[in-house]
């Protein structure tokens, strides 16, 4: 390999955790950032770089532009699905890699990366550059060739797209989130369905990629403002996941808790909730996602399932074996 073709190299693997974090916001699926990122690096490997100045700039104007040509020919497949699509969970990792912390930097809720679905793939870009990536509007000009000015109103635009659509204004105080979502998974394990009602509020938007047990009219977004026999339907879908579940357990995803059920040691779906607190100081669940896919839940379960949890007990193993002095004399099976 030549000297050029290493500091080209280089200069990819110095910044391919963030165009991965961007093209993930840009498309919400893993698998589709992943085809994009390494599409540019192709790209970066075989363009003549010697005239660009800031590798990096180039390399997010060139993921940009491609995650907008793949979202716009996504949208159109999503759209045509019988049931609704969600983004894919990306779990945050215990000893995070360098793509996990990329994706920290740009923190957005996964109730965010739904509503996102709602934008245009232009609005999308700058929405994600300027306030996922903190890019300037000069910035987000040049990648999208377009003025500044537009830009600033194309964000503008989209934020008050997603507030109308119900887009958190601030972030949930951590504590009272987790002490619902430790609720909501101590009454899914117990399967309290009158535990579990008592938890949302009146009108919630529950939101599943599966399709829900009662025919409804819009099978992406079904908001329900009574027990019965609107709520039958998403409850009844969610009381049958749970059923095939053998536990229930807390999992961190974009920095957010949420609860994963597993079934002999395999994540079978993640809840995702958006809380708010009302007058009387009560704390309520106003929407769920419930993501069932085991295509997007692929990623998830290498991190939390069976394999993971095989090779981690292997590694541990391993360890006590390299690291516990046995005596010839000292009759031990570490392997019992």
């Amino acid at each position: 390999m030549t000297e050029q073709a290493i500091e080209k190299a280089s200069s990819f693997e110095a910044v391919r955790a963030r165009l991965l974090a961007l093209a993930y916001r840009m498309l919400g699926s893993r698998a589709e950032a992943e085809d994009v990122v390494q599409d540019v690096g192709l790209k970066w490997h075989l363009a003549d770089t010697q005239e660009v100045q800031t590798p990096a700039a180039w390399l997010t104007t060139i993921t940009t532009r491609a995650a907008i040509d793949r979202l716009r020919h996504v949208q159109r497949e999503r759209a045509s699905q019988a049931t609704g699509w969600l983004p894919e969970p990306w779990l945050d990792e215990v000893a995070p890699s360098a793509e996990e912390l990329a994706l920290r930097a740009a923190e957005m809720s996964y109730g965010v990366m739904l509503l996102l679905e709602r934008l245009k793939p232009d609005e999308r870009a700058a929405f994600v550059l300027h306030e996922a990536f903190d890019c300037d509007y000069a910035e987000v000009a040049a990648i999208l060739e377009r003025t500044p000015a537009a830009c600033r109103q194309i964000v503008h635009r989209a934020k008050a797209r997603l507030q109308r659509a119900g887009a958190p204004v601030e972030r949930p105080d951590p504590a009272a989130h987790a002490r619902i979502v430790e609720r909501l998974r101590t009454a899914l394990e117990a399967q309290d369905r009158a535990g579990l009602l008592r938890l949302f509020s009146d009108a919630p938007e529950v939101v599943s990629d599966a399709p829900l047990c009662t025919p409804v009219s819009t099978p992406v977004s079904t908001p329900v403002s009574t027990p019965e026999p609107a709520m039958a339907g998403w409850m009844d879908t969610v009381t049958s996941l749970v059923e095939h579940a053998s536990n229930a357990e807390t999992v961190s995803v974009a920095g957010t808790l949420c609860v994963a059920l597993l079934f002999e040691g395999e994540v079978i779906g993640v809840l995702d909730i958006s809380t708010n607190s009302f007058a009387d100081g009560s704390a309520k669940i106003v929407a769920m996602r419930v993501v069932t896919s085991s295509a997007r839940l692929r990623a998830t379960n290498r991190m939390l399932g069976r394999a993971a949890v095989r090779q981690l007990l292997a590694r541990i193993q391993q360890s006590a074996v390299t690291s516990i002095p046995v005596g010839r004399d000292f009759p031990v099976d570490v392997h019992a």
